[in-house]
Formats: structure tokens, C-alpha cells, sequence
């Protein structure tokens, strides 16, 4: 059974029942950097829960442990394939959940389909890549893993990639320093996936070893290169910024929060001394809080 994904271009049942999947998706899952929050307009929340709902989905297949390389690239497959066809198969994913939402807010956001196939590509190398030579690598990756998401967010809110040039440029860069700092927060998380995005070459220029890490070894080395680390990756922030003085309203307020949950979480493995292999910094309501009243307040 096919159903032709125009079908779900208008709120029907179930599209209704597949947006509030996506809703209550993305309000469960804990995260850095706000999705969907109060700060985006009502009328727009649910198109950035479902394209949350499409990705955390497809990033959980490729982060299963029970999932052989090649079921993880089936799967991921398959949907890239639905989405490319404009067809459902509802007996071999997930029908009645996200995909219904999905296809509606592309439909309704207007979004390139490129988008969501450049996650999905990210989402099939992660399945089959556990180590990266150099920054550039990284770089790449997140060019696919998340860029395309602010991409996404800047198109529901209006704005064109090829007369707004600038504005998905600079949000490409947040993006991309948004993800690195996932890396660097979660290095101890993905060990136990037997993933390492720290580069070898970083490694090799503090005198560090893949050994050292799977030891657990936090010596000064460790810490220069996470040290090191940080700083690039505040400078990509730094290059994004003026975006926040280029977009307006509720908008600039949701990139201003996720520019400062970023940046918070770097002073917070900063303030651990960069020992992040035993110690996982973590966005308390705190300094939740503390965000929420630099993003009301003028300036960064």
C-alpha cells in the first residue's frame, strides 16, 4: 500500500495526530538549544517540531546499537527514498508518526527537499564512520548534519537562500559551531558508541593517541586539545553572529538564544577544565534561565 504524500498537504486527521507525535516528540527530549520554543510564532511551532520529530528519528536509527551497518542504511534508505518519491509505505515505517508532518510541512514551509536528503546523508555517515582525519571533515559533516536545519528555519520564516545569501551563510556557520560543540559536550557519550570526532590530526599535533582517549587519559595534552577545540569553534560562533542584527522580531530572538546556548555550553566545559571525558556539562534551568534574560536584553 502506497498513499501519494499529496494526500497530506492539508490538515486531515492524520496530519493532526502526526503533528502532535512531533510536538510532544520534541518537548521530551531534553536539549541545548531551543525547538520550537514560545519565541517562534504558534502558527509556525508545529512545522519546526516536525522537521525536530524527521531528524531526531533518523538520527536515532544511525545511533542504534541493535541495528547492523547495513539495516541502519536500509532504513535510512528507504526513507530518503519516500521522500524523494512523495510516497508512503506505511507498513515498513512509521506511517501513523512523524512522516505525515513531515510531508505537510514541506508543503506548507515551502522546503527544498535538498535539505532534508543533505540530514539524511549525514545521518548514513554517521552509520558508517566512526573517525575523522581533520577539521575540514567535521566541517563537512556538519554541512549536511546541521546546517541544512537552519537552512529550513529561515525558509518557514520567509527568507530565500539565493536573495537572502548572507543571512543562510552566517546561519550556516552557527549551525555548523552548534554541532561541534555537540561533539566536544558528548566525546565521553560517544566513546561508548565507539565514535570519535575529535580529528587525528588534532590529536597528533597535542600528542595525543586514540589510546590515550579510550584510556581515559585527561592529561595536559587532553586538555590543550580541547582547549584548542573550543577556541576554533567559538570563532565559527563569532563569524555567524551578525545574523542576529540582520533577522527581525521573534525570530532573531530564537537565534539569539540558541547563539547563547551554544556559547554557554563551551564556558561551561571550560569552567571543568576541559575534562570532559569524565565529566558531561549539561544545560541546567539555571542557566536556562540566565540565557533567557541576555536574549531580552540588547547585544550579545
Amino acid at each position: 500500500m502506497q498513499i501519494n504524500y499529496f494526500f497530506l498537504v492539508t490538515e486531515n486527521d492524520i496530519v493532526i495526530r502526526s503533528l502532535k507525535y512531533c510536538r510532544d516528540l520534541a518537548k521530551s527530549h531534553y536539549e541545548n538549544f531551543p525547538v520550537g520554543s514560545i519565541l517562534v510564532p504558534k502558527n509556525k511551532r508545529d512545522l519546526v517540531y516536525s522537521i525536530y520529530a524527521f531528524a531526531r528519528s533518523a538520527d536515532d536509527i544511525a545511533d542504534n546499537p541493535e541495528y547492523l551497518q547495513e539495516e541502519k542504511l536500509e532504513k535510512l534508505n528507504s526513507l530518503n527514498e519516500m521522500l524523494v518519491s512523495g510516497n508512503l509505505n506505511p507498513d515498513s515505517f512509521g506511517f501513523s508518526k512523524f512522516l505525515p508532518a513531515l510531508f505537510y510541512t514541506i508543503d506548507k514551509g515551502k522546503i527544498p527537499l535538498t535539505y532534508l536528503t543533505d540530514l539524511l546523508s549525514a545521518f548514513k555517515q554517521d552509520s558508517v564512520k566512526n573517525r575523522y582525519d581533520t577539521f575540514e571533515e567535521l566541517t563537512d559533516y556538519s554541512s549536511r548534519s546541521a546546517n541544512p536545519v537552519g537552512r529550513i528555519v529561515l525558509t518557514i520564516f520567509g527568507y530565500d537562500e539565493l536573495r537572502d545569501m548572507n543571512l543562510f551563510s552566517y546561519s550556516d556557520r552557527i549551525c555548523t559551531a552548534l554541532q561541534l560543540t555537540n561533539f566536544w559536550q558528548d566525546v565521553s557519550v560517544d566513546l561508548t558508541l565507539n565514535r570519535v570526532y575529535i580529528p587525528s590530526t588534532e590529536m597528533k599535533k597535542f600528542g595525543y593517541s586514540y589510546d590515550d582517549l579510550f584510556a581515559g587519559r585527561e592529561n595536559n595534552n587532553f586538555i590543550r586539545m580541547i582547549g584548542s577545540l573550543i577556541h576554533q569553534t567559538e570563532d565559527i560562533f563569532k563569524s555567524g553572529a551578525p545574523i542576529l542584527n540582520e533577522v527581525k522580531g521573534r525570530l532573531r530572538l530564537e537565534l539569539k538564544a540558541t547563539y547563547l546556548g551554544g556559547n554557554y555550553i563551551l564556558d561551561l566545559i571550560r569552567s571543568i577544565d576541559y575534562r570532559v571525558l569524565k565529566n558531561r556539562v549539561t544545560l541546567n534551568n539555571a542557566g536556562k534561565f540566565k540565557i533567557a534574560c541576555k536574549t531580552l536584553l540588547p547585544g550579545l
